[in-house]
């Protein structure tokens, strides 16, 4: 297999700019492949090279496609995006003209990451530990939520144009997220950012119970916890094993079950993209180094169990969007022997403002990450000024991925 080597994009950058357009774009930038979302959330976008919009706000959770039958007879029908009334057709000529120029074709989404159905339907989002909905992010243990998922995939892999499926945002989100007007006034040690984030849904509660953990005493753990670092008293920030042993132990049993509800679940949409063709590259990005409290064992605090989502995937896309460069180099080798040569690496490169503003921290973000890489993402095209392409061409030519893809 020859090692990826991927744009990111979005349906809007070819409508508004053609095909052939984007598929330069790759081109320049001494690439092979093109991931393009098809399932998406939401956001402000400010495209500096569209000749039709300046400023763009995508449907909130809308799907890029003709969804199957299912869809009207949902109970969580994500709505279908109007930017053309022939889906079929769009995607049907882009992989046409992908395949031609030898570009692998790459859907790309965030799952659960949708405040499009977190707002319409607030009871699958996740309900922080006071009760409040969290609408950009729904919940893995609604079997509802989970079986939106399955039967999204499915109609993806189903359309046969796809070499690779990347999924993103199989997971529980965190509490900084950079949600419009976002504000948070006080200072949060990690521990606390992260036990203000749990999700005590009725649908975790219920999944609790069944599991025998005490759902009820653990909420109010956390509750008294967080309540308590808010109001400034010194104190020492808990480790995983302190955090582990909160509510008598029952934070630990806690814990285990919301690794299995998110590492499940992303066993399941690859099983299920199997199953509908099994020759796609079935890809999972993975936030882990982002976050603050680092590994759990081999889990990260959205959910991700990495013993449990490897076996069950080709690839896994981590995420290095650090812009100090002794932190980058930490994280990467930290994230080196959390994962070993088990799995191929394909690390998402930041390349737009804030982490990259020119061609040299370009070059040394790849160079951070070339030794574990067995290829490379660029996020994002849409976002970034075109003589970033040439950047990453040069990039390349200098630091080139190290591992082989087998």
């Amino acid at each position: 297999m020859t090692n990826a080597l991927g744009l990111y994009a979005y349906p809007w950058d070819v409508i508004d700019e053609g095909a052939d357009a984007v598929l330069d774009a790759v081109e320049r930038a001494g690439l092979n492949a093109l991931y393009i979302t098809t399932w998406y959330h939401s956001g402000m976008f400010f495209l500096p090279h569209n000749p039709v919009r300046r400023t763009y706000f995508p449907q909130p959770g809308a799907l890029y496609f003709r969804p199957g039958s299912w869809h009207g007879a949902h109970a969580l029908p994500p709505p279908v995006s109007e930017l053309t009334s022939d889906w079929d057709a769009f995607w049907t000529d882009l992989s046409r003209r992908a395949h031609a120029r030898g570009i692998a074709l790459c859907a790309w989404m965030p799952v659960l990451h949708n405040s499009g159905i977190g707002s319409a339907h607030p009871d699958v989002a996740v309900h922080n530990p006071w009760g409040d909905v969290i609408t950009h992010t729904l919940c893995p243990a609604h079997d509802a939520v989970r079986d939106l998922v399955l039967r999204v995939v499915t109609d993806v892999a189903a359309m046969g144009v796809f070499d690779r499926i990347l999924l993103e945002s199989i997971e529980y989100l965190g509490l900084r997220h950079g949600h419009h007007h976002e504000v948070i006034g006080v200072p949060l040690d990690p521990d606390t950012d992260f036990l203000a984030s749990l999700c005590f849904c009725d649908a975790c509660m219920a999944r609790a119970a069944e599991a025998g953990i005490d759902g009820p005493s653990v909420r109010d753990w956390v509750r008294r916890t967080v309540d308590s670092a808010l109001t400034g008293a010194a104190r020492a920030p808990l480790d995983w094993a302190g955090i582990a042993a909160g509510a008598d132990g029952s934070m630990g049993d806690w814990l285990a079950l919301r690794k299995k509800m998110v590492s499940s679940l992303v066993a399941e949409t690859a099983a299920a993209i199997r199953a509908t063709d099994p020759a796609i590259t079935i890809a999972a990005l993975d936030f882990g180094p982002l976050y603050a409290m680092g590994p759990d064992g081999r889990a990260w605090q959205n959910g991700n169990d990495l013993d449990r989502i490897i076996p069950a995937i080709d690839e896994l896309h981590p995420t290095f969007y650090f812009i100090d460069e002794a932190v980058l180099a930490a994280r990467v080798a930290d994230y080196a022997l959390l994962i070993g040569r088990d799995i191929r690496l394909v690390p998402a490169i930041r390349a737009i403002l804030p982490q990259t503003a020119g061609p040299d921290g370009l070059a040394r973000q790849l160079a951070a990450v070339a030794a574990l890489a067995s290829g490379f993402t660029f996020y994002n095209y849409s976002f970034m000024a075109l003589p970033t392409l040439d950047w990453i061409r040069d990039g390349l030519a200098r630091h080139a991925p190290e591992r082989t893809a087998p």
